[in-house]
């Protein structure tokens, strides 16, 4: 039987030592918090977003700190951008082996409130986009001795959320993408995992909300982008090369919660 693939150099302090890893969603929150983390774990760090000086100001701070780090201005719901980016990475790399699809952007409106532009922009950053990017760097996936997607869903996917509903219902459709990738995937040596996030505190948290969150959280507070970066690390890494279309909740228990619990 044979050993099962591993990336990284198994040194725990480096478990992305020569990978290469590129995330969708880099100049902000849970993705600058991942590439933050990747590249001190010896990725080099390809980050992905439309948010052109928010990139840049990553690539300062990292090199700052001498990682490795290249940064792509790019609209991930643009299907040109997409392709152009993938046609950068594959002149730069001969090889993608972490790809972490996580933009996202959501607006407050229930069902009766949004438009059907609205509904198609959602679906585009939310859904399409992990679908768009992962074909267009699967080439380059495939030449990684063992490659890991991840898709960053929502807590909301799992439930829904009146409030934001396009969003939920986005984010849903990473579930399933991520079962059948996995299907699909792993014969080519591909693993594809989700991690289900909720109550982070990024951008995308109100301020109204904050108090809120905790108060309904188990943990009794909100979480930190790092906190979800590190299970990124996890479905990154060799340390799950086993783990495949798992869907992973990081929400300090709110989805352990029933209507009774006191």
């Amino acid at each position: 039987m044979p050993a099962p693939p591993t990336t990284g150099s198994g040194d725990p302090a480096r478990r992305l030592e020569g990978a290469v890893a590129v995330i969708t969603g880099s100049a902000s929150g849970i993705g600058r918090a991942s590439a933050r983390l990747f590249a001190r774990h010896g990725a080099t760090v390809v980050g992905i977003d439309r948010d052109g000086a928010g990139n840049d100001s990553l690539a300062a701070e990292l090199r700052t700190e001498g990682l490795a780090i290249e940064v792509h201005t790019a609209d991930v719901a643009d299907r040109v951008d997409v392709a152009r980016a993938a046609e950068a990475i594959a002149d730069r790399h001969e090889r993608v082996d972490v790809l972490f699809n996580n933009a996202g952007a959501h607006v407050a409106a229930t069902l009766q409130q949004t438009t059907a532009q609205l509904w198609q922009e959602l679906l585009d950053v939310n859904l399409t986009s992990a679908f768009t990017c992962t074909a267009a760097l699967l080439p380059c996936l495939e030449r990684s001795a063992a490659a890991s997607v991840i898709h960053h869903a929502s807590l909301d996917a799992l439930f829904g959320n009146p409030s934001i509903a396009a969003y939920s219902v986005a984010k849903g459709g990473l579930i399933p993408l991520t079962h059948v990738g996995a299907h699909e995937f792993g014969k080519l040596g591909i693993r594809v995992n989700c991690i289900a996030s909720g109550g982070v505190a990024t951008g995308m948290m109100i301020d109204a909300m904050r108090d809120h969150i905790a108060q309904v959280t188990p943990l009794g507070r909100v979480g930190d982008p790092e906190e979800v970066a590190r299970v990124a690390l996890f479905l990154a890494s060799a340390d799950s090369s086993f783990v495949n279309g798992a869907v992973i909740t990081v929400d300090g228990g709110r989805s352990g919660l029933t209507a009774g619990t006191v």
